[in-house]
């Protein structure tokens, strides 16, 4: 039976959330950009470790 990790499901959330926010930064807001691109980087290297941790057990 599969189960539903909620924090897996939460953190591609998150990712899915940021990416489309970086979307639509305005151009001159360089600052917003670069913040949104670490902390999407962030979320994107707990969620390949969420993923590692969930197809091992």
């Amino acid at each position: 039976m599969q189960t539903i990790d909620l924090e897996l499901t939460n953190a591609e959330v998150e990712v899915r959330q940021l990416e489309a926010r970086l979307r639509v930064v305005p151009m001159n807001d360089a600052q917003l950009a670069e913040a949104l691109r670490r902390a999407l980087d962030t979320k994107r290297e707990r969620l390949q470790r969420l993923r590692a941790r969930h197809a091992s057990g």
